[in-house]
């Protein structure tokens, strides 16, 4: 039984220590394509995010001091 979890053990490190190798050669190219997702859904974000504005057709008559 010791064997077998010694086994699944060094298996977990291995795939960890792979796993975080892969991701730091290629942080540059995950980071890329997340900011390229962001940027590509920036612009609908900033629109929700915005208030509706009205402005009036015509303004009233001016006022003398």
């Amino acid at each position: 039984m010791m064997k077998i979890l010694t086994y699944i053990n060094t298996a977990a490190l291995v795939v960890a220590v792979g796993g975080g190798t892969f991701a730091f050669l290629n942080r540059g190219k995950i980071t890329e394509s997340i900011m390229s997702e962001v940027q590509k859904q920036l612009p609908s974000l900033v629109k929700g995010a915005m208030p509706k504005i009205s402005v009036p057709s015509s303004t009233g008559n001016v006022l003398p001091f």
